[in-house]
């Protein structure tokens, strides 16, 4: 699958068009549905595109899926599966915003593919809130870090679920649930 040369507007794939075989589709913004732009009209969510592709074209899009054991359970002679990658290995350019979300990332504040939230968005971000991009509540601020067990600090968590700043209590005088050495050295350094 090769993304043509058009700019990214907002969020996912908007406005982008994709080669698909013969097909020329391209991905209607935040509605999150994959649509051809040739003769024939369906729709797919990203997941339901990296099967049918593997099924009809024998390719497992790379951008967005991957090969993985159909079971769920990775073991030798498998029956492969084209699977919708985890959001975190996804670009923002092209996160499927049918499945995934773009948030504010940890590494110099860029953009990242991230898990949707399945919780209502509050007025403001609570403990632990990550959810979008909107302000911590009164006595939080957004912070990022994961400390390992070996003390090692980890502050982008590229990749992975820590990719993204949290709400924290930081600056309270006491260390706190979620909080660490790395995310908030002054009540916990």
């Amino acid at each position: 699958m090769s993304i043509l040369n058009k700019r990214f507007r907002g969020h996912g794939w908007g406005g982008r068009a994709v080669s698909v075989g013969l097909l020329i589709a391209s991905y209607v913004g935040s509605n999150g549905l994959f649509s051809a732009a040739a003769d024939t009209p369906p729709t797919l969510e990203a997941a339901a595109y990296c099967k049918k592709s593997y099924e009809e074209e024998g390719t497992c899009p790379e951008r967005i899926c991957s090969l993985a054991c159909a079971s769920g359970i990775q073991k030798p002679g498998c029956v492969l599966s084209c699977e919708l990658k985890p959001c975190v290995e996804i670009s923002v350019e092209d996160c499927p915003l049918d499945s995934c979300i773009i948030l504010t990332g940890c590494r110099n504040a860029a953009k990242v593919c991230y898990y949707p939230s399945n919780s209502e968005i509050p007025v403001c971000g609570d403990l632990a809130y990550f959810g979008d991009d909107r302000e911590c509540c009164k006595g939080l601020v957004k912070r990022c870090g994961i400390e390992f067990l070996d003390g090692r600090c980890e502050m982008s968590g590229e990749k992975s679920i820590y990719s993204v700043p949290i709400c924290i209590p930081c600056g309270n005088g006491i260390c706190n649930q979620f909080e660490n050495k790395c995310n908030c050295p002054e009540d916990c350094g």
